[in-house]
């Protein structure tokens, strides 16, 4: 599957920048979900991503954090944006207050604890007590200052002047449909595939209240789709600023945690918890869709003994982040008590704060470890469609089909509308079918079947989720 890599950058108006609601306001808890609330504090509309120029020459990304009460803090990086230019190491960090229509910033300095040293809902938020990065001053810290005023932030960098321009990144994989032979979990329409958890009726997305959210089906090796939003809860603090988790066979979790503008730490979000930080730190603002693409391979045991370990492929906002990561073992928290090397569920943590999900599609690998659910069929990647080559339309028609470790005759029939109908004695499934490249791909809500369209003696062989198969248009014997 072709992978897009870069993130689609908006430059901002000033028409278009502000958001709902010009004067401060606060919810009861401190929590929005919607940028168009109009109880939403005038400090959103100055948090987020800008990026520009130095005088002298240089492109110069920003990153400014909303801490509640009309204090922020921002983190300049020479070069550009994390994972858009930024060397990965130097930063300037800013303090910043709310003054008049705009936010003005002076150079941070000083003793400073981590901003995640403390949890909970902080009563007078301060950015000159704390820092965003665990190091201050981080390597590379020079004395800037700034002024934002609309979209626009006029600035000095260590004497040099330099103007950047507020920015919307998109992940080049937001909104991205299923491939087929995905089965899709969550489309916005319903929680069959689901326990626990519950829909927002007014965005039509999926979310980890009051419980957490566990796929009824389990996996064991497979590629994920998934897209969250951070809420935007300034005043919070640590694992209380819109935490979740997205736990692959509910043993290994992808931390989400609004830590836009930090460090990128395991605990942070796109981090494996307890094991591994993030290549680069590609946590966007709250209230902005964001993707995990996940490639995962479980790990593997026999009679009790895992052999090898569970590896890890992430892109955050189609960034790579995690490249092939051996997982040493389960994650601290919230795992199950089952040993490592079994088939599991998805898994998407509550931790009581309002973090919304939606697009969610996996692709297994091999054989799928669980049946299907009673009374809960899976939702087909892709409609039918009708035969338009001469290699489609020369397999139309009627098929026996054989599975290794499978006794059962199967009959398969490929309809010229496009659909698929595969029975045994006592069981049907319907789905759809399409050729090319030489290859016949049957998919259905219980599995997905590949032919290559070269025939031995009449015999037509492939795989299917569980192993070796075999077409004819006769009657073949068992494996």
């Amino acid at each position: 599957m072709p992978f897009p890599h870069q993130l689609t950058v908006t430059i901002l108006t000033a028409t278009v920048f502000l958001l709902a609601g010009t004067m401060p306001a606060t919810a009861n808890d401190g929590r929005w979900i919607d940028a168009a609330d109009p109880t939403i504090p005038v400090d959103a509309r100055y948090q987020g991503e800008y990026v520009g120029t130095l005088d002298g020459g240089g492109k110069l990304g920003g990153q400014v954090v909303s801490l509640g009460s009309g204090v922020f803090q921002a983190v300049l990086y020479p070069g550009g944006l994390p994972g858009a230019g930024w060397d990965g190491k130097n930063r300037s960090i800013m303090d910043g207050r709310l003054k008049g229509n705009g936010v003005s910033f002076t150079a941070a300095s000083g003793t400073r604890q981590h901003v995640a040293a403390t949890r909970g809902r902080e009563k007078t938020p301060s950015s000159t007590r704390v820092s965003l990065v665990t190091k201050f001053p981080p390597p590379g810290h020079k004395p800037c200052t700034a002024r934002i005023a609309g979209n626009k932030m006029h600035g000095m960098a260590d004497g040099t002047p330099f103007t950047l321009t507020r920015t919307i990144r998109k992940s080049p994989t937001l909104g991205q449909k299923p491939p087929p032979g995905a089965i899709v979990l969550f489309d916005g329409s319903d929680m069959k595939e689901w326990t626990g958890g519950s829909i927002n009726k007014k965005f039509a997305t999926l979310m980890p209240q009051p419980r957490d959210l566990m796929s009824r089906r389990s996996f064991n090796n497979y590629t994920i789709h998934l897209e969250f939003m951070l809420p935007y809860q300034p005043a919070y603090r640590s694992q209380d600023r819109g935490n979740s988790g997205f736990y692959q066979v509910h043993d290994y979790e992808i931390q989400v945690l609004d830590s836009f503008a930090m460090d990128g730490a395991h605990n942070e979000c796109g981090g494996i918890y307890s094991h591994k930080g993030s290549d680069v730190n590609m946590c966007l603002p709250p209230l902005a869709w964001q993707t995990f693409d996940v490639e995962f391979t479980n790990s593997v045991a026999k009679n009790g003994k895992k052999l090898k370990n569970a590896v890890i492929t992430v892109r955050h906002n189609g960034v790579l982040i995690h490249d092939r990561f051996a997982i040493p073992g389960k994650s601290k928290y919230g795992v199950r008590k089952s040993p490592e090397g079994s088939p599991g569920p998805i898994k998407l943590q509550n931790h009581r704060e309002p973090l919304q999900y939606r697009n969610i599609w996996i692709l297994p690998k091999g054989r799928l470890p669980s049946p299907q659910v009673a009374g809960t069929p899976a939702k087909l990647a892709g409609k039918p469609a009708a035969p338009t080559t001469d290699a489609a339309r020369a397999v139309l028609g009627t098929w026996h089909i054989r599975f290794i470790g499978n006794n059962s005759a199967y009959v398969l029939d490929l309809r010229p509308n496009g659909t698929s109908h595969l029975a045994r004695k006592g069981k049907a499934w319907d789905g759809t079918w399409t050729v090319k490249d030489g290859i016949l791909t049957v998919t259905n809500p219980h599995d997905v079947i590949r032919i290559t369209l070269s025939a031995k003696g009449g015999v037509y062989s492939g795989k299917n989720n569980w192993g070796a198969a075999r077409l004819s248009r006769d009657e073949i014997p068992k494996f």
